[in-house]
């Protein structure tokens, strides 16, 4: 019998086991692998590194959340939205982070500085971001409703501020009208 294939999202979830319930500085490929239940051997075979396990991680986190987005938008241009792009994102935003997504921005900011890979994906997905929002009407006005937005996020994600469901959506609603009232 040959050696046992273990499926990478595994792996993935055993680091976002490890992230969320010991926090950023404890993932390492130890750690990893008593979580998933496999040898140490069988994370480094998909994951060279804690860089690249964590490289991994965000590359699937960014996925995760541009479908949900990719979803909204859909949904947005369907029903005849102005600016589709913007406001799926906004619809998006409504969702409360899970604690995983926060603990994935706290590792991610951990490592940032040091991770050349890391921070490409990071500006790579930025870059796409950014083009889709400036890709419509009122392109200005939509990239500071959008940075108005990554604020609000960014905020959340790194669990420096919760709103309540009500403070939530009247932020987000004055989002949406720094774009419609922004000047053309």
């Amino acid at each position: 019998m040959g050696p046992r294939k273990i499926d990478p999202e595994h792996i993935l979830d055993a680091a976002e086991r490890v992230i969320s319930r010991t926090g950023a500085a404890s993932l390492s490929i130890d750690s990893v692998a008593r979580e998933a239940g496999v040898s140490k051997s069988q994370v480094v075979y998909d994951h060279k590194t804690k860089c690249a396990l964590l490289e991994a991680l965000v590359e699937r986190q960014i996925r995760r959340d541009q479908q949900t987005t990719d979803s909204f938008v859909r949904d947005c241009a369907i029903a005849g939205s102005s600016h589709a792009q913007l406001f799926g994102r906004l619809v998006a935003a409504r969702k409360r982070p899970h604690q995983r997504d926060r603990s994935i921005a706290m590792a991610v900011s951990v490592s940032l500085g040091r991770d050349e890979i890391l921070q490409k994906i990071m500006r790579d997905w930025m870059t796409s971001e950014l083009e889709a929002v400036s890709n419509g009407p009122k392109p200005t006005a939509a990239r500071m409703a959008y940075f108005a937005l990554t604020g609000f996020s960014c905020i959340e994600r790194f669990d420096f501020h919760t709103w309540t469901d009500a403070e939530r959506t009247e932020i987000l609603e004055e989002i949406r009208a720094v774009y419609t009232t922004y000047p053309a």
